[in-house]
């Protein structure tokens, strides 16, 4: 006896490449917008550690600011040349 195959269902084969198509497109894009997540934490980390070095420099530059002005003050010049001359 031969065996006899039987004709495909033509629709459940194209519903057959319709969801394979389907789970590939998901795993593509899934894997698409994880990667994109994680890029996004890097540069949030980037970001706050840029913000952190920007306030200190913020801060000595105030201070370098103040001492600058202070240094307008004869006084307060004459005894800053004193001290670090050793005078």
């Amino acid at each position: 006896m031969d065996k006899v195959s039987k004709p495909h269902n033509p629709a459940k084969v194209i519903f057959m490449m319709l969801l394979v198509t389907f789970l590939i497109l998901v795993f593509f894009f899934g894997s698409m917008i994880l990667q994109t997540y994680r890029e996004l934490q890097q540069f949030s980390e980037r970001e706050a550690r840029l913000e952190a070095k920007l306030e200190q420099a913020q801060k000595e530059f105030f201070q370098k600011e103040t001492y600058l002005h202070r240094l307008q003050d004869p006084e307060f010049l004459e005894r800053v040349a004193r001290e670090r001359l050793g005078y």
